[in-house]
């Protein structure tokens, strides 16, 4: 609501003060405020639009008995969005849009289109790192890693039903959504912002263009956007994308523990930001135990970020690298401690 500025005229046994002049802008109408937020959603969807990309794949159809080709034989096409990362043609976007693609194109803001390169893909996050041979590109920038928040304006930008550089507008609705079965490690930005079929592999960015996360999926019943939509967030993309480019996998910490999250009713007692995650086993041969954690710890916080559930830990250890030693805070018997632990490399298909 705008604020309002009421002129008083003061009345004295001598004088009467005047009022002071009205200003047409000492009060903002509702209509300006709505000016200078369509003008952020303008220059932030002009800030990122060079670093998007229309993403198109197509599978060749044919059968066991003869080899593929690209030339007759017919295709099954898929459509979606990617993210230009580094100025030698790194693309990010989702492992979904390009999953069994024998055939990659790319096609840029400017209209220019090239065949891509598969650099590294990681199922467990549902995110790929595609590369072209291009120049003059542009690098998208990315917010800082907490940079999302519940109710911050977001544009979601990508190519929904193949409409290259869409644009919607809506609000974060919730951080930190999980077990929705969409990836092995889920710690999701939901947004209320439209995202359809095409919009995987786009960016969801905040009024300055820098991108917060990535979009990947939607929840719905009909197979189009119904204002529930779920994008993975940015230090796990940088994480991924990074190692990616690397190594050619993606490499992450690992503890060496097994989590299991205390019923919720523990936070009518201990308050409602109490810890639910809670060690069940610990490897002896882990960092775990050499840091001195043990079964029935209650992990709090991971260096500076908050742990209120297993899906908190295992996010905040996935997007540390493995030698990188981290400060755990953890409860034992009602006692607060903190631990160090050097993380190791995170076998597939394990937990934190």
């Amino acid at each position: 609501m705008p604020h309002c500025i009421t002129s008083l005229v003061v009345l004295t046994a001598l004088t009467i003060m005047p009022a002071a002049t009205a200003h047409p802008h000492d009060d903002p109408s509702p209509t300006d405020f709505a000016t200078q937020l369509s003008d952020s959603f303008r220059v932030a969807a002009e800030h990122i639009k060079p670093s998007v990309v229309r993403i198109g794949t197509a599978k060749v159809l044919h059968n066991s008995t003869t080899q593929p080709q690209r030339r007759g034989y017919p295709f099954v096409e898929g459509t979606g969005s990617g993210l230009i990362i580094s100025a030698d043609g790194h693309i990010t976007t989702n492992y979904h849009v390009i999953e069994h693609a024998d055939l990659i194109i790319v096609t840029l803001a400017d209209g220019r289109q090239f065949e891509a390169t598969t650099t590294g893909v990681d199922e467990q996050s549902d995110l790929a790192v595609i590369q072209i041979d291009a120049g003059d590109l542009t690098p998208a920038t990315f917010a800082h890693s907490t940079g999302a928040h519940i109710g911050q304006w977001v544009l979601a930008v990508g190519c929904p039903f193949g409409l290259s550089h869409s644009y919607s507008a809506g609000i974060i609705s919730a951080t930190g959504r999980s077990n929705l079965g969409l990836s092995q490690f889920e710690h999701l930005v939901q947004t209320d912002a439209a995202i359809n079929p095409g919009n995987s592999g786009g960016p969801l960015i905040n009024l300055q263009g820098h991108v917060l996360a990535i979009n990947t999926a939607i929840k719905t019943t009909t197979g189009t956007g119904a204002g529930v939509g779920f994008a993975i967030p940015i230090d796990m993309v940088r994480r991924v994308s990074g190692s990616l480019i690397t190594h050619g996998t993606a490499r992450r910490g690992f503890l060496g523990v097994s989590l299991q999250d205390r019923d919720p009713s523990v936070r009518s007692t201990l308050g409602p930001e109490a810890s639910l995650c809670r060690i069940r086993w610990v490897n002896p041969e882990m960092p775990a135990h050499a840091a001195g954690l043990q079964a029935g710890d209650i992990i709090e916080a991971v260096n500076d970020r908050a742990i209120r559930s297993t899906a908190d830990l295992m996010h905040a250890i996935a997007v540390l690298p493995p030698g990188e030693m981290c400060q755990i805070t953890y409860q034992r018997d009602g006692v607060t401690k903190i631990a160090s632990a050097q993380l190791a490399v995170r076998p597939e298909r394990q937990r934190p």
